[in-house]
């Protein structure tokens, strides 16, 4: 990581710790599959940002297949995701587990251009929110967001609107989602936590993260078609789709 990298980290963390007196925090409801769902809180600072998910769902749904109830359990164990940032940059920073080891990533996702071309609203708790399109890195996104809270952030890596994301979702087969179901403004309390945890993960950039993770779903392939006595097929580029299967499925150096 580059110096002004680690220097603009370390002003990120003590900012979040030492700095929320009146500001915002939103709690949105995280859908990222039929089968679970999460909490995800972002506190708004100016124009600093910080979202925490807790890896234990507040709901799990059970799916009735061929008269059998299953239950579609979350592989990860009591590990938080952490995403810190100033919303005026592209760069961030966030928490992620790859075989039970946490790391820090450094990020700088590319400038979301939305479209704010549409004469559609809705209403949001008592916010009225307009629509919004993008493509975000290989997804279609759909969000609605207040110009009565002129704050350019959301959740996940979401920003750049002129007011508040209190929803998002993507379009397409994979779908994911987020609402906002309580608001504290202003919030005069802490994000929940820990600097020193956060300062003491291994530090590894965005694209060594995404190899880790593409070379662990191939091992996982190859696992699943040995127990099966299947050969493994011949890997062929996806252009159009979902290959991933999450909302960050085609980056900008593929």
């Amino acid at each position: 990581m580059k110096i002004a990298n680690k220097i603009s980290l370390l002003f990120f963390i003590a900012f979040f710790a030492f700095s929320f007196s009146q500001n915002i925090k939103v709690t949105y409801r995280y859908v990222p599959s039929y089968t679970v769902e999460y909490e995800e809180n972002v506190y708004v600072n100016d124009n600093y940002k910080i979202s925490i998910i807790d890896s234990i769902p507040i709901k799990k749904y059970k799916l009735n297949r061929e008269s059998a109830d299953v239950v579609i359990e979350d592989k990860t164990k009591l590990f938080r995701r952490i995403l810190m940032g100033d919303i005026r940059q592209n760069s961030l920073y966030f928490t992620h587990q790859i075989k039970k080891t946490n790391y820090l990533v450094s990020d700088t996702p590319p400038l979301i251009r939305w479209n704010l071309k549409y004469k559609e609203t809705k209403k949001i708790g008592k916010y009225v929110c307009k629509k919004a399109t993008a493509f975000f890195r290989g997804t279609d996104i759909e969000a609605y967001y207040t110009t009565e809270i002129p704050v350019s952030a959301g959740p996940f890596k979401f920003k750049g609107l002129p007011g508040l994301i209190l929803e998002v979702k993507t379009l397409g087969i994979n779908k994911e989602s987020w609402v906002a179901k309580n608001m504290q403004y202003p919030y005069k309390g802490m994000p929940n936590y820990s600097k020193k945890y956060v300062n003491s993960l291994k530090k590894i950039g965005i694209k060594e993260l995404i190899k880790n993770i593409d070379n662990l779903n191939d091992e996982e392939q190859r696992i699943f078609h040995s127990k099966l006595g299947l050969p493994m097929p011949a890997k062929v580029e996806i252009n159009e789709g979902n290959p991933r299967g999450v909302i960050e499925n085609k980056f900008e150096w593929e």
